[in-house]
């Protein structure tokens, strides 16, 4: 994998999901892999933050914030490097099964947003 790859996946699940590329981080070297923020909404509720994450030859865990602690907590996970279709579509699923649709984060249009210890 070359040290774009990581990135181009992320941004290519990010536009699946309806993101943007300033919703992705990825690292290279001795820990390749990223993450997508966004937010679930649903209705008239207060959106949940929500954590997609991706180590290759792992896969992808979905992550949501628990409570007010900051902390997050597991929901999801996919195992492998698929397509970034069946990324969005495991997404997706999974959102909706909570009666949540991804949304960018609130914070996403700031310079760079709080990092959360997740």
């Amino acid at each position: 994998m070359t040290d774009d790859e990581p990135a181009a996946h992320l941004q290519a699940v990010a536009a699946e999901l309806g993101l943007q590329p300033e919703d992705t981080r990825s690292r290279t070297g001795d820990f390749a892999g990223g993450q997508i923020r966004f937010a679930g909404q649903a209705g008239e509720r207060a959106a949940n933050d929500y954590l997609l994450r991706w180590t290759p030859g792992e896969g992808w865990e979905l992550a949501a914030e628990a409570g007010s602690s900051g902390a997050a907590r597991v929901v999801a996970g996919l195992p492998g490097t698929p397509a970034p279709a069946a990324v969005a579509d495991f997404v997706l699923t999974a959102l909706s099964g909570r009666g949540e649709r991804p949304v960018r984060r609130a914070d996403e249009g700031a310079a760079e947003p709080a990092r959360r210890p997740w």
